[in-house]
């Protein structure tokens, strides 16, 4: 499969789910309450950009998410809650080179400890491996992100290594820890039913 084969049936963002959750394509209509996610000061604690202080910055994030997507570098979901019918977050995963992508996830904090991130990932790593044929899945977290890193270790992940001072959050330059899943590894889970 060519680089962009990753391109597979891109714009083609398909539905996935769970008996909990589902996952479908990022869209502009789910500003108000991603805004709730991404202006809390605790949720975006460990990532790379401010908590967004009004709807306009959301919808300038939202916007440029859509624009990678149309443009073939990623895809990003809204993670809905089937009980509430409440967009809660959004899951993504950016293309790389050689059949690789990488994941991230941010959850409403009113979901957190719930397994929603680990359920929503869950879904977005296996359509990676077995829809896009994927070789190579990694995940990053802030060095002090012990949920972000716990949640990696459950999907699987393997630890490879502190990229130093790799990000920058809230101005300060920061580490990130880089885990890792590949194929072979995510099929023996499979036959192992651990996944």
């Amino acid at each position: 499969m060519e680089e962009n084969q990753l391109n597979w049936q891109l714009n083609t963002c398909p539905n996935l789910g769970t008996s909990r959750l589902l996952l479908r394509k990022l869209s502009l209509n789910d500003a108000d309450e991603l805004f709730q996610v991404f202006s809390d000061e605790e949720t975006t604690h460990y990532v790379p950009r401010e908590k967004h202080d009004n709807m306009t910055v959301t919808i300038d994030y939202l916007e440029n998410l859509i624009k990678r997507m149309n443009e073939g570098k990623s895809f990003v979901w809204s993670v809905i809650d089937k009980t509430e019918n409440q967009v809660i977050g959004t899951v993504n995963l950016y293309f790389k080179p050689d059949r690789a992508a990488s994941i991230g996830a941010v959850i409403n904090r009113a979901y957190w400890g719930k397994g929603i991130g680990t359920e929503a990932l869950k879904q977005i790593i296996r359509f990676g491996f077995d829809k896009m044929k994927l070789i190579r899945i990694e995940g990053k977290c802030e060095s002090n992100n012990i949920a972000s890193e716990k949640m990696l270790k459950k999907l699987g992940m393997t630890y490879e290594g502190t990229l130093r001072k790799e990000v920058i959050i809230k101005g300060i330059p920061k580490n990130s820890k880089v885990y890792s899943l590949l194929v072979d590894e995510y099929e023996a889970l499979k036959n192992m039913n651990i996944w």
